[in-house]
């Protein structure tokens, strides 16, 4: 009898000391900073792709520029030879 006894208070005060540690509306308070959170990190997310595509069109354009760049050296090269060669 004894032994039931104090199961049942054992049981009692695991009951009591979960619900006094997380009561409902820390629960949900808590839920509640946590969907800020993860909506926050979506958004983040989000603006980071945004970020790595405007840098890859970036890099594109670099790119074209850097060989329009090339074939104009190039030309002028070929011109600069034809008039050292008279």
């Amino acid at each position: 009898m004894k032994r039931i006894l104090a199961i049942c208070f054992v049981v009692a005060l695991a009951f009591t000391s979960i619900y006094g540690c997380c009561s409902p509306s820390e629960v949900k308070k808590c839920q509640e900073l946590c969907q800020a959170a993860n909506d926050k990190a979506a958004a983040i997310e989000q603006q980071c792709a945004q970020n790595a595509k405007a840098a890859e069109a970036a890099a594109a354009k670099a790119e074209a520029a850097a060989r329009r760049a090339e074939a104009a050296a190039d030309k002028a090269e070929s011109i600069f030879m034809k008039h050292m060669k008279k």
